[in-house]
């Protein structure tokens, strides 16, 4: 069955998870366009003041590669180069963007600079799997709901074959510049029971023009993605959203702690006399598991309770 329900709440019915774009450096710019940059990615977009470091490789083109954050936590810039005449490149992950409190802003900046997005990924979150899940997606792919123009697009299902580690139904192709992913989210990051799942719409601007209030209308523009997507009316909450996919992690951890090292620990525990404390202290490590960088800007609020996770 297709669903076609009016849209409600639409500004809320979606969020953007990774945003690309290119742009000229203006004027002000051209002496030190990396610094003016971070400035407006700091200021502008609201990302965190934290280290640009380059890689000392190139990037599609471009020269040089600088990565935002350790690892790369936030995205990357790239510039350089004579065939780039002077642009500048930035990639803005899932991360980064959840730091974005003003689309608005954003908005009027890129519109303001001349930037032209090459990237936007447009998320929906079911986090119940009370509406989206994998065999409504191929249900609604056999009714033709995905089909525009006549056409229907390419279709491909990852199947995990009962592993719980997550299905993803591909519905399009990359290189057409249009591709949506339907996927059990909370399977993928390690709960094998989480029902939720995610429809998430990449859009490239190789062979379109992107505007700019795709930021601040984004189910707007998931709806439109294709003919069955037109009911989007949930409100989303991309914290919360971030808060649970932590907390999915931070069980698989223990999970695999218990598996990996429980017997290891309870041997420990009686060596260290059923002392907790000192046997923490003497195993501990600074730092946080790879699996978490990605959210270790809201663990703090996610530790302390002040994050309600349901």
């Amino acid at each position: 069955m297709i669903i076609n329900a009016p849209l409600s709440e639409n500004q809320q019915a979606a969020h953007i998870d990774w945003l690309a774009f290119t742009f000229n450096p203006p004027p002000e710019a051209r002496g030190n366009p990396i610094v003016w940059l971070l400035s407006q990615l700091f200021g502008v977009f609201g990302l965190p003041a934290v280290v640009v470091q380059s890689t000392r490789r190139g990037w599609n083109g471009y020269t040089d590669k600088l990565n935002i954050g350790d690892n790369a936590q936030y995205g990357l810039i790239a510039h350089g180069g004579d065939k780039q005449r002077g642009t500048v490149h930035v990639e803005l992950n899932a991360t980064a963007c959840a730091h974005v409190s003003d689309w608005h802003t954003v908005q009027q900046w890129g519109e303001s600079t001349g930037a032209r997005i090459t990237r936007v990924d447009l998320a929906h979150d079911d986090m119940q799997g009370e509406i989206i899940s994998i065999e409504t997606a191929k249900a609604w792919y056999e009714a033709g709901g995905f089909t525009s123009n006549g056409r229907p697009p390419e279709a491909k299902l990852v199947d995990d074959m009962g592993s719980g580690k997550g299905k993803t139904l591909y519905i399009g192709n990359r290189t057409n510049g249009k591709l949506l992913r339907v996927y059990e989210k909370g399977r993928q990051l390690g709960d094998p029971s989480s029902p939720w799942v995610r429809a998430e719409l990449e859009l490239h601007g190789k062979s379109r023009l992107i505007p700019w209030d795709v930021l601040t209308s984004p189910a707007t523009y998931l709806a439109g993605g294709y003919p069955c997507l037109a009911f989007l009316s949930a409100k989303q909450d991309k914290i919360r959203t971030i808060s649970k996919a932590a907390q999915i992690t931070l069980e698989s951890i223990l999970h695999y702690l218990r598996t990996a090292g429980g017997k290891s620990i309870n041997v420990l525990m009686q060596e260290n006399g059923e002392d907790a404390a000192a046997l923490i202290n003497a195993i501990r490590r600074d730092g946080i598991p790879r699996r978490l960088v990605n959210y270790a800007d809201f663990l703090p609020r996610i530790l302390d309770g002040s994050e309600v996770l349901t």
